[in-house]
């Protein structure tokens, strides 16, 4: 990843972390009405979701491609002019919200933020979309709300300890965890 491709749109680059639960259901569904997949990463999906879809703006086809995944998910759709990130909307995969000078910056985790020298702005919620592009920033909730929900291997096995992760930072509660 990233995955980068010119479509009927123009250019653009999908990266995203997590598990897509219905990959396979979606990817079948899209080769037998002609879509051609270049690998077996379920991130190709959203691609071709977003291809097929007939809205007018790239946010609509981007909410309209998660609307049909099932999963984990925090996401980064990059174009030439601008970005939408977006979280699953049960919350499960973190995502993050930064400033850089005059961008802003995406992350999964706030200690990457911290790599690049990046101020920590805050943590993209549940279910939304944001939209980053020269007219500013702008939130999305598309989605209805549910009850969200953590994975407890965020905090102990994927994400690094310097990190803030759903409010909290990650050492401390190893530790409380024991």
């Amino acid at each position: 990843q990233p995955l980068v491709v010119e479509y009927a749109h123009g250019g653009l680059a999908v990266a995203h972390n997590g598990n897509l639960v219905n990959f396979d259901a979606l990817r079948e569904q899209l080769e037998s009405s002609g879509s051609i997949f270049q690998s077996s990463c379920d991130s190709e999906v959203i691609i071709h979701l977003i291809a097929a879809s007939r809205a007018e703006e790239l946010s609509e086809r981007v909410i309209e491609a998660l609307s049909q995944v099932r999963g984990a998910y925090s996401m980064l759709v990059l174009t030439e002019n601008g970005m939408i990130a977006a979280r699953d909307p049960l919350g499960l995969r973190p995502l993050v919200l930064g400033k850089l000078n005059d961008a802003m910056v995406v992350a999964s985790e706030t200690c990457a933020l911290d790599l690049v020298r990046a101020e920590y702005i805050r943590e993209i919620e549940p279910g939304e979309v944001l939209v980053v592009n020269d007219a500013g920033v702008r939130s999305l909730r598309p989605f209805p709300p549910v009850a969200p929900r953590r994975c407890v291997f965020e905090y102990i096995y994927f994400a690094r300890p310097d990190s803030l992760l759903f409010g909290r930072n990650v050492y401390q509660v190893r530790k409380l965890q024991g």
